[in-house]
């Protein structure tokens, strides 16, 4: 058997209540903590993630700059509390995820991280004005019409699933798809007031150069594979260059899924999660009926509650 562990974006900390619940995990509020540390040092002021977490029911209407340092940082932890119980075998991430994911391979430190979500938080008005928008069927998958206007149409397209993609350009553009997707039994639908993964983000990817120009990066200690390059990452110098793609490439979820089983023998999958906004669809798919998938919550949930009873 043969696991990877796999880590979601920005989505999985908009279910605030099953987020709320990892707070009292030791290895997740320390490192909380920690980040909370290195976030101070960059404000000036004293930060507290967690708190951040619990007193708001909606964190990525509060602040979504922070609510960056908390998915990075909630997503370390949780990560340190699952290889603390079970074997992982490699890793692979989307988006956001991808810089925890980073941090967990051992090739970049955490508090690196924290600088390029901080980074990137602070920076993003760089990037001209456009939306990273959801865009699904009405009913049922992806069929083949649907895909081939979806690729034709000229705008960045990641697909996370059979039944959900992103699109990332312009909200100009994104509002003009609007009209034929209805026609082809599609939703469209904001999702970031941000073009993330489009060339629009290209300006905050050339900030964040100078950032790690002169960073310590190491060849991860454990096999990473890149959803944006879908190839392994190897080397640290492909590590840099996947930290600057990421934020102005699409995503290729739903083939890195697909690659992980058929070309490197993967047959379980643990979500970081904190929510399982990237693997929920994979036991509805009758293509991988085959990969099974764990939950982190359900490895290390139970050390929560023996903790609140005692």
């Amino acid at each position: 058997m043969k696991t990877y562990a796999v880590y979601s974006g920005l989505e999985a900390l908009q279910q605030a209540s099953r987020t709320r619940r990892w707070l009292d995990l030791p290895e997740v509020s320390e490192t909380l903590d920690e980040v909370s540390g290195y976030l101070s040092k960059a404000t000036g002021k004293q930060e507290d993630i967690a708190a951040f977490l619990r007193e708001n029911a909606r964190p990525h209407r509060a602040d979504m700059d922070r609510l960056f340092i908390a998915h990075t940082g909630m997503q370390v932890g949780i990560s340190r509390a699952v290889m603390r119980r079970t074997r992982v075998d490699g890793l692979a991430g989307c988006s956001m995820g991808d810089l925890a994911r980073a941090a967990v391979s051992g090739a970049t430190t955490l508090r690196q991280m924290i600088g390029i979500v901080w980074h990137l938080a602070q920076y993003r008005h760089l990037s001209p004005p456009g939306e990273l928008a959801s865009v699904r069927p009405i009913e049922g998958l992806f069929d083949e019409r649907q895909m081939e206007w979806l690729r034709d149409t000229g705008i960045s397209l990641s697909l996370w699933s059979e039944r959900y993609g992103a699109l990332a350009g312009s909200s100009d553009a994104i509002e003009a798809l609007k009209p034929r997707g209805r026609e082809l039994g599609l939703k469209i639908n904001q999702l970031y007031p941000y073009p993330f993964h489009s060339e629009l983000m290209r300006p905050v990817a050339d900030s964040i150069r100078a950032l790690v120009s002169g960073w310590d990066v190491r060849p991860p200690a454990i096999p990473v594979y890149s959803s944006v390059f879908l190839r392994p990452i190897v080397t640290a110098d492909e590590v840099r260059e996947e930290a600057l793609a990421g934020a102005s490439n699409p995503v290729h979820w739903f083939e890195t899924i697909r690659n992980l089983r058929n070309e490197f023998g993967v047959t379980r999958i643990v979500n970081i999660g904190p929510t399982d906004t990237i693997t929920a669809w994979i036991p509805q798919s009758s293509e991988f009926s085959d990969l099974e998938v764990v939950e982190a919550w359900d490895l290390c949930g139970g050390d929560v509650a023996e903790g609140r009873a005692a």
